[in-house]
Parts: structure tokens; sequence; C-alpha cells
């Protein structure tokens, strides 16, 4: 009983998710990469760091791929990584124009 509980919990709606890892979850990759970009260790221009920000890139966003079908439903992947991902492009921005 408990089981067919659980597995009601997930709507397998695997479609939805993906796309919701693609688009949002792209957009959030990018905004982590240019978060370290500008204000990790130093300067955006040293040395090989554009190399490593390429690269950096692929790592996070196949773990959004991997995380998004965790989520109960596509519409839940949705809001979710529509809205960090909102949020942190908001906050990037903020500081941008501040700095």
């Amino acid at each position: 009983m408990a089981i067919e509980r659980r597995k009601n919990n997930f709507q397998p709606d695997w479609l939805g998710k993906t796309l919701a890892a693609v688009f949002p979850g792209l957009a959030f990759a990018f905004v982590c990469v240019g978060f370290y970009a500008w204000y990790g260790p130093g300067d955006i221009h040293s040395g090989n760091k554009t190399q490593f920000h390429m690269w950096l890139f692929t790592p996070i966003w196949l773990g959004v791929l991997s995380v998004v079908y965790l989520f109960k439903s596509a519409r839940q992947a949705w809001l979710t990584l529509g809205s960090i991902t909102v949020l942190l492009y908001a906050v990037f921005f903020l500081l941008r124009s501040v700095a």
C-alpha cells in the first residue's frame, strides 16, 4: 500500500521535465558560471580562466539534467527552476550595476 502511494507521488512526465532542464536549466548553468567568472578568484580575463568556465558549464548543466527527474511534476520543475534562475539573474545584474 505504501509503495503504491509513493509511486503516485511522481508523475512520469519525462518530456516536460526534460524541457524544464533544457531551457531554465541552461540559463541556470549560464548564471552560475557567470557568478564564478565575475566574482570568483582572479580577474575575468586572467590566464586560463576562460577555458575553465567553458568546462565548468557542462557539469552544472548535466547536474540539473539529472536532478530534474526528482521533481514530482513537470509543472513543479518548471516553476522551481524558472524562479531560481530568474532570482539568480536578478541578483547577478543587481550586483553588476552596483559594482
